[in-house]
Parts: structure tokens; C-alpha cells; sequence
């Protein structure tokens, strides 16, 4: 391949031309992805450099490890299979034989929930979970976790960081995941495996809160809430030693009349926790309260019209998604700061707040829907 002409330099001056290739490749090497596309602008010599495989075999070798020998031998640089592989990952396109595997599983039972963490999908039919790796080389790309006796109703992945049950085996960004079951069970799993088993509930668990109460406090006891196909809400400690649970168990809090729908931790105080059970019948409870009567530690409580679909909490404002509605209530003073229908009546399926903190998400049976809460519930997109 003829080498791309270098520009003219006068004999005595020397400048980064003179270097050679593999010297410029290895100052390469530190560039982020960013400052290497503007590198390749800059001249046709160092666009070959930035081109090159020796600067993106590492690249493509930090990023997927078990991927570099097949995915580059099948593509025509080492560039071009880091952007294929990129693009395959950003799309979650899995390899044919985990599809394959993965279709098989989910014609074996009712699939309800589903999680994403990092490079891993996790899902339930019936009483099993499979978690896919789908950056995986093919050896290991499904895995199956069976320990439930019942219908899952609930998954949620927690920072290992906020425990000291996985102190001496979690990195900074590792999670951990609890599942909820119609066999009264609250489960904890690590790395594929059940490590904890909270009995407690004498009913089908139905819920668990979505984040860590106490999370960010100066308390080292943070809790996980659940909630019950009778109405109560249970509180347990990720402090206890032992594998069945037994002594996990902090708080029964009692209340609502119907089954619990969803449960949330409150933005602006996460010893708050925010409840809403099927007849749409809203509590706050303050879990930090050392009152020994449970039902007195409920200390704010609403209620919105039709059947709930969530609850999410952000700051102190905690929003309701309901058939065709969002509702907003501010915590401090349980008054409803706005509430908006969706134009066409298209019954909401799923519902989330966006980390832009102010838009929120609904999806329909058809079509998904932006909310801009800034102009109270204007619909932004379809």
C-alpha cells in the first residue's frame, strides 16, 4: 500500500512527521474516541494512523474481550468491526443462537418483567428468571435461575455498593437483583445465584419499592420495601446474616384496604416511601419513624381517579399514571400540582420519568408519548 505523502519540510526543522508509525500509533492509543475522529481530520498521514488496525484492536479488546479474534476476522478492519459491533450492541441484536435459545425460553411460560443491567437482560416467565448476556461469545449466553416456586411479580436491580452483603466481591458499578413471587418470597440473587430468601408475607408479594430506602443517609441500615396482596407494606434490612431471612424483617406497615400496586422512595427524603394500592388510594409512609404503632408512621395520603398504572417519585413531586392520565402530587403538602389526560384516550401500558428530570414517557398500545410536566402535561411527540 503506497504511504500517504507527508507535507514538505524544510531539512533542518523536525515536527511529528519525522516520528515513525508505531510511535505515533502508541500517543494514539490515548486519544478518546472523540479527539481520535478529529485527529483523522487534520491530513490524509495521520487519517492512515487513526485508521489503523493497531489503534483499534485495543479499542474493540477493552470493550468486548471475548469478542476480538472472530468479530475482527470477519470484518474488513478492525475499525469496521468495532463500528459493526457498536452499532449490533446500541440495536440489541443477539447472536442467532441465543435468539434461538432465547425464543425457546419465553414460549415455556408467561413473560411479565424484564430488566436491563449494562450488558445483560433479564427476564421471567412464570417462576424462572434468564438472564442473557448478549455481549456474550457464545459459550455462556443464557442462564437460568429457578429458585421461585410461583408466578414472579416483580424485579428490581439495586448498586451492590449500598450493602455490605457483597463488600468483598462487588465492583463500584456491579447490581445486585431482588425478585418478588406469588409463593410469599422475597429473593436476593448475585452473580446468577440466590443469596437471601425474606419470608414474612403470608400472601403473594405483589410489589417492591424501586429504589433503597435510607440510600445516600448517613445510615448504614437500608431497607428494601414489598407489598402484599393484602394491603401491607413490609420493610426489611439488607443487614441480616442469614440466608433465609428470618430476622430481615423490620416493619409490617398496615393501611390500605386493597392489594398494593407499586411502591416508590421518595426524591427530595428517601426514608419516605410512597404507596398506592389498586383502588388508587395514595400513602406516605416515613419509614425513619420510631413510633411503635406501624399505622401511625403513615403520614400523608391521597387518592386519583381510575386504575393505577405506577408511581414515580422525583424530588418531592411523586407522579400517578393511571388508564389515560398523569398526576402529579407534591409530597410536603399531598396537593395535586397538575393532571392531564392524553388527547386521544389511548389506555396507558407503561410509564416511566426520564432523567431530564422534567419530561415524562407513556406508552400505549400503538404509540409511545412525551410529557413536558414544565408546561403541565403538555404532550410534546407521539
Amino acid at each position: 500500500m503506497e504511504q500517504p505523502s507527508l507535507p514538505p519540510k524544510s531539512p533542518s526543522s523536525k515536527s511529528v512527521y519525522d516520528l515513525e508509525f508505531d510511535v505515533l500509533t502508541h500517543c494514539v492509543n490515548h486519544l478518546s474516541l472523540s479527539d481520535l475522529s478529529n485527529f483523522a481530520r487534520t491530513c490524509k498521514f495521520f487519517k492512515s494512523i487513526a485508521y489503523s488496525d493497531s489503534v483499534w484492536r485495543p479499542l474493540f479488546r477493552n470493550q468486548w474481550p471475548k469478542l476480538e479474534s472472530s468479530s475482527i476476522s470477519r470484518a474488513s478492519s478492525a475499525r469496521n468491526a468495532y463500528l459493526d459491533r457498536h452499532a449490533a450492541v446500541q440495536q440489541f441484536k443477539l447472536e442467532e443462537d441465543v435468539i434461538e435459545k432465547y425464543w425457546s425460553f419465553q414460549g415455556s411460560g408467561d413473560s411479565r418483567c424484564l430488566l436491563l443491567d449494562k450488558d445483560e437482560i433479564f427476564l421471567t416467565s412464570g417462576s424462572m428468571i434468564v438472564k442473557i448476556n448478549y455481549l456474550s461469545d457464545g459459550s455462556h449466553p443464557l442462564v437460568y435461575m429457578r429458585d421461585h416456586n410461583a408466578k414472579i411479580t416483580c424485579m428490581r436491580l439495586f448498586p451492590a455498593s449500598k450493602t455490605s452483603l457483597f463488600r468483598n466481591e462487588a465492583g463500584h458499578e456491579d447490581n445486585f437483583l431482588v425478585t418478588s413471587s406469588c409463593d410469599h418470597s422475597i429473593r436476593l440473587w448475585w452473580k446468577g445465584h440466590c443469596c437471601r430468601n425474606f419470608k414474612g408475607h403470608n400472601v403473594p408479594v405483589t410489589t417492591l419499592s424501586d429504589k433503597l430506602l435510607g440510600e445516600g443517609s448517613s445510615s448504614t441500615d437500608n431497607l428494601i420495601a414489598s407489598g402484599g396482596e393484602d394491603g401491607t407494606v413490609r420493610l426489611w434490612s439488607l443487614r441480616s446474616n442469614s440466608k433465609r431471612g428470618q430476622r430481615a424483617l423490620r416493619a409490617t406497615l398496615k393501611g390500605h384496604g386493597r392489594a398494593i400496586k407499586t411502591l416508590s422512595v421518595s426524591g427530595y427524603k428517601t426514608s419516605l416511601l410512597v404507596s398506592i394500592s389498586r383502588d388508587a388510594k395514595i400513602k406516605v409512609w416515613d419509614t425513619a419513624a420510631s413510633s411503635s404503632a406501624c399505622s401511625s408512621r403513615c403520614v400523608g395520603d391521597a387518592s386519583v381517579n381510575g386504575p393505577p398504572l405506577g408511581i414515580k417519585c422525583f424530588e418531592s413531586l411523586c407522579y400517578v399514571a393511571t388508564g389515560t392520565a398523569i398526576t402529579a402530587i407534591d409530597l410536603r403538602t399531598m396537593e395535586k400540582v397538575f393532571s392531564a389526560a392524553a388527547a386521544c384516550q389511548s389506555q396507558f401500558y407503561s410509564f416511566d420519568v426520564l432523567p431530564s428530570k422534567s419530561l415524562v414517557c407513556t406508552g400505549g398500545r400503538d404509540k409511545a408519548m412525551l410529557w413536558d410536566v414544565r408546561r403541565s402535561g403538555t404532550n410534546l411527540s407521539q
